[in-house]
């Protein structure tokens, strides 16, 4: 009886899940979508419905969610500010910003609508440097931190100091970090003027599916954007987290997992025909044991006269002395 309530109590502690490693309250989100930007030919038509429907996905992934819509630099400052004041350590930061975005002196930019930039020196002093968002998140002690940005567009910008679109260039961050580009590197992509970027449409798509971490989501999505753009557009990823991770809690490594029943403990035998069986058993096992090992009867070999080998002979024959 008691060793089948230890068998019935192991069982139980196993079937136990095993608490995430990064709480549901502890995910935080800065959401950007920034569209009205006054240098540009007519406002971009997916940035604000991107924004909104991944900071609907988000809220029901258990993060707290911050939007901003057409922020002006001091906008995105404040709401940058206000994304610091939150962070904890061990927390999820993630970052989304849909909009145009720039780079200059090998970092990435994020451009509020009001920027006003002629040479690339007002790169740096209007835009929002994507490297020192997630050293400032780093700083603050977040554990895992992510940056979803859908800004490799063809800008207004570029044209007035630079003869090319250079699109985004590949960001240096802190251990536990995982940045998505919308395109590959030093590449731009137009809008397809639907109610989503391609991006964000898979991306939806894939954030959605349960049991998968983090890196595996956004490699998914990579995979739909090129083979919906027929490889036109190719994503670009970069991940140094340092432990699991999922958009759904619960999902993936947190899952419990069944582990393998205790061996029962040996019985000894406890009945009087059980102990005679035991000890008769062992009883004839010694007596095997004691016994000398009988060796085959063999049977003397005749005796034969001395033969000698023929490497014993001498090579030659001796010769007879006269």
């Amino acid at each position: 009886m008691k060793i089948r309530f230890l068998f019935l109590l192991a069982l139980l502690v196993s079937l136990v899940p095993t608490a995430p490693s990064l709480a549901a309250g502890d995910r935080y989100a800065l959401v950007i979508g920034n569209a009205k930007y006054p240098d540009a030919d007519a406002p971009l038509k997916e940035p604000l419905n991107d924004a909104r429907d991944v900071a609907d996905e988000l809220k029901r992934d258990g993060f707290s969610v911050e939007i901003g819509e057409n922020l002006t630099g001091d906008g995105m400052r404040r709401a940058f500010d206000k994304l610091y004041g939150k962070i904890k350590p061990g927390s999820v930061a993630l970052v989304f910003f849909s909009g145009f975005g720039i780079q200059s002196a090998r970092q990435s930019y994020m451009l509020p609508i009001d920027a006003q930039i002629w040479t690339e020196s007002d790169v740096r002093r209007d835009g929002f440097s994507l490297e020192a968002v997630l050293g400032e998140l780093n700083t603050r002690g977040a554990g895992v931190k992510i940056a979803l940005i859908d800004a490799s567009r063809r800008n207004p910008f570029e044209r007035r100091f630079r003869s090319f679109s250079a699109g985004l260039t590949p960001v240096i961050a802190p251990n536990g970090t995982l940045v998505m580009y919308s395109a590959a590197l030093a590449s731009v992509v137009s809008d397809a003027g639907g109610e989503h970027s391609l991006f964000v449409q898979e991306l939806l798509k894939e954030i959605r599916v349960p049991d998968l971490m983090a890196e595996e989501t956004l490699n998914r999505t990579k995979m739909g954007v090129t083979r919906a753009s027929r490889g036109e557009q190719v994503p670009w990823i970069s991940s140094s987290l340092a432990e699991d991770f999922s958009f759904i809690p619960g999902a993936g490594g947190s899952r419990p997992t069944m582990a393998p029943p205790p061996a029962p403990p040996r019985r000894h035998p406890s009945s009087p025909i059980t102990r005679r069986r035991h000890h008769r058993r062992r009883h004839h096992r010694l007596r095997r044991r004691s016994r000398p090992t009988r060796q085959p009867h063999r049977r003397p070999r005749p005796s034969r006269p001395h033969h000698r080998s023929p490497r014993s002979r001498p090579p030659y024959p001796r010769r007879r002395r006269r």
